[in-house]
């Protein structure tokens, strides 16, 4: 006689978009790599903005709630509200500061008993202090995160953050590092790459990759660039990806006279195929929830060089073993690594070797399965 078989549990995964962020990327290696036969899933996305959508697998139904405006707050809370009552989740995961307080509030309005799973991915401290409203914010957080079930933090640095900021119980707040799916960046990593700075003999490319915000400082990037360059005039910069400081950025190295050896080539959807091909990447963010492009840099065995910024460099890199980190802010001193690692052929090597040592404490594999604990 065959048992009939248990039902599937239902999860709904929920995110501003599906935007090219690593927070983006992080969910959609969490999706595709919980098995289906085990697990319904849903995805909500606020905005309709879809640059990963092909890589969602088809076995996955994708809602948008269509937000327009900031004022949007409260229609979505009752459009994400409308969505859990339509599929009943077992248990619903959302991603990032503002979407998890949405989240909290319209599982509260259903009255069900849906589990909540809430990743913070930033540091708040940081990310908060600089919006608009930023005290009402960090109020309706304390409010809002202590009625999840739990709150997955992408580092130990926004662990404390949450806890001695935002007095949320240690209980109820579990570390996660984000995964990578190593199999995955290799095969992509092999693409071809046509871009002339790739094809100068003797070139040095260093290479970066995030949104072109504020917080990311590619301005510091550029400016250490503009110091190097003065040393080491075969080095070439490429920075990856798009955001609304592209002008700025773009006249900036104009000014700093280095506009010819600085390309911005947009978001990529293979950033692999770029990171392994140069010979560095450099972080130079002033804050960072948990930079998985380090770890995606250090598969492609491209050595890195990081801001020692508040969360997640200083959890990945082990200074001068694997990676060099330099005090957060300095240029001068980000310049200096820079040339220190692409003047030394045999410290690279090393820092290739340990790196790719350094990945395998972040395999998908593993990762899921700390997830599945809480589901």
């Amino acid at each position: 006689m065959n048992l009939p078989a248990e039902p599937k549990k239902k999860l709904m995964f929920v995110i501003l978009s599906l935007s090219g962020g690593g927070a983006e990327r992080v969910m959609l290696h969490l999706i595709t790599h919980l098995d289906k036969d085990k697990y319904d899933i849903r995805l909500v996305i606020f905005e309709d903005i879809c640059d990963y959508e092909n890589e969602l697998p088809d076995y996955v139904a994708l809602i948008c709630l269509d937000k327009q405006k900031r004022i949007d707050f409260i229609k979505l809370i009752f459009k994400l509200r409308r969505a859990i009552l339509d599929f009943g989740p077992n248990t619903i995961i959302s991603f990032d500061n503002y979407v998890n307080m949405i989240t909290v509030i319209a599982k509260l309005l259903t009255g069900g008993k849906n589990k909540v799973i809430l990743s913070e991915r930033n540091n708040p401290r940081e990310n908060l202090c600089k919006e608009r409203l930023s005290w009402l914010k960090k109020w309706l957080m304390r409010i809002t995160y202590r009625k999840a079930n739990c709150i997955l933090s992408v580092s130990n640095s926004i662990k404390y953050i949450l806890e001695k900021d935002f007095n949320i119980p240690s209980s109820k707040v579990y570390t996660i590092y984000n995964p990578i799916v190593k199999d995955n960046i290799l095969k992509k990593a092999q693409e071809n790459i046509n871009h002339p700075f790739f094809e100068i003999k003797s070139a040095q490319v260093i290479i970066s990759a995030g949104r072109l915000i504020q917080i990311k400082r590619y301005d510091k990037l550029l400016d250490a660039f503009a110091i190097l360059r003065k040393k080491m005039i075969n080095s070439y910069l490429i920075i990856l990806g798009k955001g609304q400081m592209l002008e700025e950025l773009q006249n900036r190295a104009s000014q700093l006279k280095i506009s010819n050896y600085v390309s911005f080539v947009g978001f990529q959807p293979n950033p692999y195929a770029w990171i392994s091909n140069a010979q560095l990447f450099v972080l130079s963010s002033d804050s960072e929830g948990f930079p998985n492009v380090l770890i995606e840099a250090m598969t492609c065995g491209t050595p890195v060089v990081s801001m020692d910024c508040i969360s997640g460099p200083a959890e990945i890199i082990t200074n001068n073993k694997n990676g060099i980190l330099v005090p957060m802010g300095d240029e001068k001193a980000l310049a200096e690594a820079m040339l220190y690692v692409l003047s030394n052929e045999r410290l690279r090597e090393d820092f290739t070797r340990e790196g790719k040592r350094r990945v395998e404490d972040f395999r998908i594999e593993e990762i899921v399965k700390k997830y599945e604990q809480f589901f």
